[in-house]
């Protein structure tokens, strides 16, 4: 129990809304997490180095960034690496500067966080509210039973050896 206690405290941490933000693909920091919307001319030479066809838009990490011409480190598939263990497999894209249509980041939303957030926090205290203080019955009836529930009884074919 207190590792589900633990999650749901630290549920706002981890899950966010998050927006795109277009960069300058020059002044991008090597090792920044981007997604580059590329031409279709490149997309085509791509296509063999990871292996998917028509792919227009990479997300990845930057490795290398010379004025605009970078080298994007893209997942590509994920191998088995021991036991129950699943490692993914990372290609290195080289891009030049006419390669990348658009260069963005990924930057959280604060705004639309705390919004979800809170839309979270009303659902569960509304249900909560709604367990606790409904009439705990489902049968719809308006207080007419004069007793305890009629036990419905499923038929099981017992074998006697």
């Amino acid at each position: 129990m207190s590792m589900l206690k633990r999650s749901l405290f630290l549920s706002p941490l981890v899950v966010g809304c998050y927006s795109y933000a277009p960069i300058d693909p020059a002044a991008a920091p090597v090792g920044t997490e981007v997604r580059a919307h590329i031409s279709g001319a490149a997309s085509d030479r791509i296509a063999p180095i990871i292996q998917q066809f028509n792919q227009r838009v990479l997300t990845g990490k930057i490795d290398e960034n010379n004025a605009g011409a970078m080298t994007l480190e893209v997942q590509t598939g994920a191998a088995l690496n021991s036991g129950n263990v699943i490692a993914p497999l990372m290609q290195r894209v080289p891009l030049d500067r006419a390669d990348v249509v658009q260069l963005e980041t990924r930057q959280l939303s604060p705004v639309r966080t705390a919004a979800m957030m809170g839309l979270v926090a009303a659902g569960t205290a509304l249900a909560a509210y709604g367990a606790l203080h409904g009439r705990g019955d489902s049968s719809g009836d308006e207080g007419t039973t004069t007793g305890p529930p009629p036990i419905n009884r499923i038929p099981i074919i017992r074998f006697h050896f």
